[in-house]
Formats: structure tokens, sequence, C-alpha cells
């Protein structure tokens, strides 16, 4: 109806069009919270026991790992394999052994990792055979080297 200025009083909207609203506004929020919503699972904390299963005792590792340290020791002496490889498979050999007695990735790690993981012991040995590996001229011999190692691994607990 108009009043007596002849403008007409504003329109009342029906109660269905507030729902209505209400409801595409939570559709839209809910649409949202599913995109963006977090996909990565969590990795639980426990130790997997199967795999504490997989890793040998330490002292059939130890005598493992000695057993090679001597090998390459032997080979490099009778000149079946040149110095500067001879201490890179020393370094290998004590990363290698650290790793599974660890179970971390040691091989991939460097001496500045070792260090910050806490492995001096390790990250000592590896230092002491460095020189050699990485010199134009091996700056200590291979037995040298090879006992380096071995005392990594006879230290290691």
């Amino acid at each position: 109806m108009q009043d007596e200025a002849g403008f007409y009083p504003p329109l009342q909207y029906q109660p269905q069009w507030l729902w209505l609203g209400l409801i595409l506004v939570l559709v839209i929020v809910g649409w949202y919270a599913w995109i963006f919503r977090p996909v990565r699972k969590t990795v639980p904390v426990h130790e997997d026991p199967a795999r504490r299963l997989m890793v040998p005792d330490l002292e059939t590792l130890r005598a493992t790992y000695l057993a090679a340290i001597h090998a390459t020791a032997l080979d490099a002496d009778a000149g079946r394999l040149p110095e500067r490889d001879a201490h890179q498979r020393l370094s290998f050999l004590v990363r290698e052994f650290a790793g599974a007695a660890s179970g971390l990735p040691m091989t991939s790690m460097t001496l500045e990792d070792l260090h910050r993981h806490e492995f001096k012991n390790l990250a000592a040995g590896i230092a002491g055979i460095y020189p050699s590996e990485f010199a134009p001229r091996p700056v200590h011999s291979v037995r040298q080297s090879a006992e380096s190692a071995r005392q990594v691994v006879l230290a290691w607990n």
C-alpha cells in the first residue's frame, strides 16, 4: 500500500531465502574445507618390529665388516687394488657398517651431517681416511686407514 507521500513500504523477504542462503554458505565452507584438508598421513613414531628383526646382531655384523676391512687391506698390499680405491672402499665399509648397525643412511651423509647427528667416533674415523681418499697422493698407508676403520667398527656400540 501506498502511504500519503506516495512511497511503497519495503517488501519482506520470505524465510526460505534466509535458510537457502545459509545452506549455500555452509556448502561453500564445506567445499573449501574438503579442498584444503591435509592429505598426508602421519607416520607412527614407534619402531617397526619387523625392521628390528631384519638387522643382524651387532657381533655378526662387526665380524663381517672386520673381515671385509681385512680383505681390502690384503688386496691393497698384494697390489690387486689401487691405494686410492682401497681408501675409498674402507671409507664405504665403515659407513655401510654404521648404517647397518644404526638403520640410518650413513653412506649418503656428509662429514658435517655425521658430526651434527652425534656420530663423533664415526666422523673422526672417516675424517682420518679422507685425506688419503681424496689427495693426489695418499697421506696415510692403507694399513693405517684399515686400522682406523677397524677401530671405528670395534668401538661401535
